[in-house]
This record gives C-alpha cells, structure tokens and sequence, in this order.
C-alpha cells in the first residue's frame, strides 16, 4: 500500500514515464451525459449535458485505428 500521495505534470509523456515506473495512476475526468451509456472502445464525447467530475484509474495506453487512448478501470457500475 501507498505511503504518500504526489502529484505529476498533465502531460502525456509525464503521465506514462510514471505508470511504467510506478505503476496505474488516479486521475479525473469531466463526464458528459454519453458516458453514462457508454459499452467499450475509445470514449469520445459527442452529446449531452456536462454532468460531473469522475476518478478513474489510468492502467496504460495504446491506439486503435490511429486514435489513442489511455485504457483506464472504471468503478462507475457494476457492469
């Protein structure tokens, strides 16, 4: 378990040097009303209402069809 809490830059290269040192990091997100039905693939925000703050976790990163994308474990639901 963690002793002590930090914080990094907001930028992408920072982000990842420290997952790959440290491990996932928690982050935030602003959520819109699309997410809520959100299923899989690279969330992008189209439409709806901005509804709040989220805390995710960020586990890595990758690019599917030439989009990136950071892969995160959510704790929304249950589903």
């Amino acid at each position: 378990f963690g002793k002590k809490s930090y914080s990094i830059d907001n930028e992408e290269a920072q982000i990842r040097a420290e997952i790959y040192k440290n491990g996932p990091v928690e982050a935030a997100f602003t959520v819109y009303a699309d997410f809520v039905t959100y299923k899989s693939g690279v969330y992008q925000h189209v439409s709806g209402e901005e509804m709040g703050g989220h805390a995710i976790r960020i586990l890595g990163w990758g690019t599917e069809k030439g989009t990136p994308y950071w892969l995160v474990a959510n704790s929304w639901n249950s589903d």
